[in-house]
């Protein structure tokens, strides 16, 4: 266990923490990121006794802290059975791809009690990007029959597994066009032999999206993200990752595929042009 947490100081200006959260809620998430009992798979055991006695507030306090923090802010989920906590974005902030990780990683998840939890850490572990995980209803009881959304900004797989050949000529001239279009798009030089990228589109293709989808992806994100602090995720990990139906059906952009422009004010001229289309409509 470390001696220390670090806290990242966007703490204080997230949009979340700024709207939502009480100046109880604020205090009681610090805890919950700091207190001595957190480990580095982010789900410990957590008693209502013991959380009472180390912020000086009540069981019924500390109850209806973690019923808040489950149901309407939606960060964590609680098993009163096994008394674990599970901080759904914990591995956002405190995992790397590190393979010194890997090891105390999966050792620590291996010794976590509640199946439900188990299940949601392996599965960020290998890249799955979980979007919903049952929780217990109330503090007595650990019947798993609702589920709610899980949202993170961004996700990168931790592990790209398994081979992909160049055997197949149609697929490969798929992956050509899609990883010259990235390259083009973002100003990177990605190879279309890379073996983790022919993985990721493989998936996606396998999935029934198509050469003129990845291109959407890649257009919208990058119109999104380029020359911002979210540049970084400009990479196929990120682009042809679990997310990219969601990056594909979101909305108020336009389809890649229908304009490919040169510059920047094309670009602009191109969607005020659109958006004066829909207006006359």
């Amino acid at each position: 266990m470390a001696i220390y947490r670090s806290i990242r100081l966007e703490f204080w200006t997230d949009t979340k923490v700024v709207d939502d959260f009480t100046p109880e809620d604020k205090y009681f998430y610090l805890y919950l990121l700091t207190n001595p009992h957190t480990n580095l798979c982010g789900c410990y055991e957590l008693s209502i006794k013991n959380a009472s006695n180390e912020t000086g507030y009540t069981r019924d306090v500390i109850s209806n802290l973690i019923e808040r923090f489950q149901n309407t802010h939606g960060v964590i989920r609680y098993s009163a059975s096994t008394k674990e906590v599970l901080l759904l974005n914990w591995g956002k902030f405190n995992w790397t791809k590190s393979p010194k990780l890997q090891k105390p990683l999966l050792s620590e998840i291996e010794n976590v009690k509640f199946a439900e939890f188990k299940r949601f850490l392996m599965d960020k572990v290998n890249g799955i990007d979980t979007v919903s995980i049952g929780y217990p209803h109330g503090m007595d009881t650990d019947c798993i029959d609702t589920t709610v959304t899980v949202t993170d900004t961004v996700t990168d797989a931790i592990t790209v597994s398994d081979t992909v050949t160049d055997t197949d000529d149609e697929f490969m001239e798929s992956v050509r066009e899609i990883v010259s279009y990235l390259n083009e798009t973002i100003g990177t030089s990605y190879k279309p032999t890379s073996g983790y990228i022919k993985k990721l589109i493989h998936a996606r293709l396998a999935e029934n999206f198509t050469v003129s989808d990845f291109r959407t992806v890649i257009w919208k994100k990058a119109r999104e993200w380029k020359d911002t602090k979210f540049e970084q995720y400009l990479r196929p990990q990120t682009l042809f990752g679990t997310k990219f139906e969601s990056y594909l059906n979101q909305s108020g952009e336009i389809r890649a595929d229908e304009k490919k422009p040169n510059g920047a004010d094309e670009v602009e001229g191109f969607y005020r042009m659109m958006e004066e289309w829909a207006n006359d409509e």
